[in-house]
């Protein structure tokens, strides 16, 4: 009989993980995460009444059955169907509608998005939609591509025939559209336009909404009404005011809205107040609704609504609409649900939001109402004052204490600080959930010459953008934040804006642009004093500047050119040693050892794998005597095991991968995980294990497929 195991398991025992193997060293076991996604329906629910549009739904239920005709068809692009019309013709209504007919087409999941959430300067951020699209299809943060174009292309793997619906709202172009659609021709994609979009190719079909006829646009006016008051109205008066909502869904529904508020006047009287309206104000039919329902608020609920627009970012909440108001939480929450009640405003994600057509309203009732913008002034510094003191708490939680130029400020009086929670994770969900109002943030103080307001949470957003790199947001609050130093003249801000600028700029490849943010960052830094204040950000300064020559040395390196790359690296040398001289000498033994974790990867990149040990080593050990620093001694530790494998110091570098990967798992960090696991099956390779390699190969493979990247790739920037 051969000598050989046999394993077998009978009855109702159930493998979970089986491991066999001959000589057996160091066993370290870490129970395996579900690598389960299932499917995102992130839709919203459909519009409580809808008529009509029955051809226009036969149209996209034949196209959505074109697209899933062939379940083995291996097509890489979507169907299209473009659906264009004027704003409030009800051109969302129609597609959710029909996308919650077509939901069970498409089991791979289906997904909303309003380019509008995403338009800075008229221009989409593509990037962080995408970011937010693979997110939903189960690619959790640290395995996101850091630049646009591999994002493109990590959805694309992602989305390789999928069955897969998506509603993309408010294009502009083709070009807008074009990243978004996946590489399925089993998926369909509904686009949403004011005009048509001729430049999506010959897949793409068209659908351009009309108002409604008079006949709906009645029958929709009778669902709000009700049967038996509609049954009992004046027909003359039910023509007249279906004629006045000009066939415009949105218009419907706030008249119809204005009906049910005041059930016993009669349709008669509601069309002589619009009436009236439309022949004081000389607008048109659709704005005299509007004019009808603003007149009908109360005054805070009024008040509000002319604010609303105030507010940075396609949405607000509960807490940033009180502080537009001075209102505590339940007040504002009846003026709200007063706005809801008008037509004025929707609810949904999380936020209350303005449709176009109104927030042009509301602007111009605003000016009328306030021609000096003395009531909108007022506003814009108690919510300033609410999102600067949020986002520096925020930021705390994040990042800990560290030095920043502007303090925290006190409570705004009667309203509540927001909820972050009591951990670095719950403090990011929030920073993220209201990034649009945040970022936006900095653009409205500098505007409203608040400098100070604008600097201060620019940066405290610093640790969300390392956490959460959305390029466009960050470098356009990080530009406005730099002329708002500028013309403050704080110094200090002046340096910290640029530094903080230089990153993403150099993390998009813009290395000229970053590399005169960070000169001039340490020209500033030369007029700082010699506090321990100004010595720290002067040592920050050279310490961005050593950064930038490192990212630039690896890019030259990747493209052939070791010469440069090299003299890269000597640069980097020279600032990490610099700015470690300076945190030496004002004590401070945690920026110490983060120039001296820099000096280790800048020998590493370089290929100096014995300066890197030693360097990782030294990193490790002053990591390792401060307290709440076990992430950082993990990531050193991770870094040394690969240099000492570089060396052939294989017995040395096992332990520390099994510290940095037993870490990895106690975090939950799959990305690091999977970055170890590939470590180790070089080092099992070197070693003469190919069992073990292979086994830690497949664990990076899989964990790499389960999360969106089916290539191997670096670490993220920045980590």
């Amino acid at each position: 009989m051969s000598e050989q195991t046999h394993n077998a398991v009978g009855g109702r025992a159930r493998v979970e993980n089986l491991v066999q193997a001959g000589h057996i060293g160091t066993v370290n076991v870490h129970q395996a995460r579900a690598l389960v996604h299932l499917p995102s329906f992130a839709f919203p629910p459909g519009k409580a009444h809808f008529v009509d549009r029955t051809e226009e739904q036969r149209r996209i239920i034949a196209t959505a059955t074109a697209s899933t005709a062939d379940p083995d068809g291996d097509g890489t692009r979507p169907r299209i169907l473009t659906v264009s019309g004027m704003g409030g013709i009800g051109k969302t209504a129609l597609c959710v509608q029909v996308g919650h007919q077509l939901l069970g087409h498409y089991p791979d999941g289906a997904h909303y998005l309003d380019l509008d959430d995403e338009r800075r300067d008229g221009v989409p951020d593509l990037a962080a939609v995408l970011t937010d699209l693979l997110r939903s299809l189960g690619v959790e943060q640290e395995w996101l591509h850091g630049d646009f174009r591999s994002l493109v292309r990590q959805f694309w793997d992602r989305t390789r025939g999928k069955r897969l619906l998506l509603v993309v709202e408010n294009a502009r172009s083709a070009a807008e559209v074009e990243p978004l659609l996946p590489a399925s021709a089993r998926s369909l994609v509904l686009v949403t336009s004011h005009g048509p979009l001729y430049d999506l190719g010959a897949t793409a079909d068209e659908l351009a909404l009309s108002p409604l006829g008079t006949a709906h646009t009645a029958e929709l006016l009778r669902l709000f009404f009700g049967e038996q008051r509609w049954a009992a109205a004046d027909p003359e008066a039910l023509h007249a005011l279906t004629a006045l909502c000009g066939g415009l869904p949105k218009a419907v529904e706030v008249a119809g809205q204005l009906a049910r508020k005041h059930p016993h006047r009669s349709p008669a009287g509601l069309v002589e107040r619009l009436t009236a309206d439309l022949h004081e104000r000389g607008s048109a039919p659709v704005e005299a609704v509007w004019d009808t329902a603003y007149a009908e608020l109360g005054a805070e609920a009024a008040r509000l609504y002319r604010l609303l627009p105030e507010c940075p970012g396609p949405f607000a909440v509960l807490p940033t609409a009180a502080a537009l108001l001075g209102r505590d939480l339940l007040d504002t929450e009846d003026a709200l649900a007063e706005l809801l009640a008008a037509g004025l405003l929707d609810h949904r994600s999380g936020g209350y939001r303005q449709h176009a057509l109104v927030r042009g309203h509301a602007r111009r009732t605003a000016r009328t109402a306030d021609p000096d913008g003395a009531e909108r002034a007022a506003a814009h510094a108690r919510l300033l004052h609410w999102l600067r003191r949020q986002t520096a708490r925020a930021d705390l939680l994040t990042a800990g204490t560290r030095a920043t130029v502007h303090g925290e400020l006190p409570p705004l009086p009667g309203i509540p600080d927001a909820d972050l929670g009591t951990t670095k994770a719950g403090a990011l969900h929030w920073m993220e959930a209201n990034r649009h109002a945040l970022y936006g943030a900095v653009g409205l103080a500098h505007d409203d010459d608040r400098d100070e307001d604008a600097v201060a949470i620019a940066e405290s957003l610093w640790t969300h953008f390392l956490d959460h790199p959305r390029y466009a947001d960050a470098t356009s609050a990080f530009r406005t934040a730099v002329v708002a130093a500028d013309r403050g003249g704080n110094l200090l801000a002046r340096v910290r804006t640029r530094s903080m600028l230089a990153r993403p700029l150099w993390e998009q490849g813009c290395f000229a642009e970053a590399a005169a943010a960070t000169e001039q960052a340490c020209a500033l830094a030369e007029l700082l004093d010699d506090s321990d204040e100004h010595r720290r950000m002067a040592g920050s300064a050279i310490d961005f500047r050593g950064q930038l020559a490192l990212a630039r040395g690896e890019s030259a390196l990747a493209h052939g050119d070791r010469a440069a790359a090299l003299a890269e690296f000597a640069a980097a040398r020279a600032d990490f040693t610099t700015a470690r001289g300076i945190q030496l000498g004002i004590g401070n033994a945690y920026g110490a050892a983060l120039q001296t974790y820099q000096l280790a990867k800048t020998a590493a990149a370089a290929a100096d794998h014995p300066a890197a040990a030693e360097l990782f080593a030294a990193a490790r050990a002053e990591f390792t005597a401060l307290p709440g620093r076990a992430r950082m001694v993990a990531r050193t530790a991770f870094g040394l095991a690969r240099a000492l494998r570089q060396l052939d110091r294989h017995q040395e570098a096992e332990p520390l991968l099994a510290e940095a990967l037993a870490a990895a798992a106690d975090r939950g960090s799959s990305h690091d995980e999977a970055r170890i696991s590939a470590e180790y099956a070089e080092l099992a390779d070197r070693t003469g294990r190919p069992e073990d390699a292979a086994r830690h190969r497949a664990r990076a493979a899989e964990l790499r497929a389960a999360h969106g990247a089916a290539a191997p790739d670096g670490d993220r920037p920045g980590a």
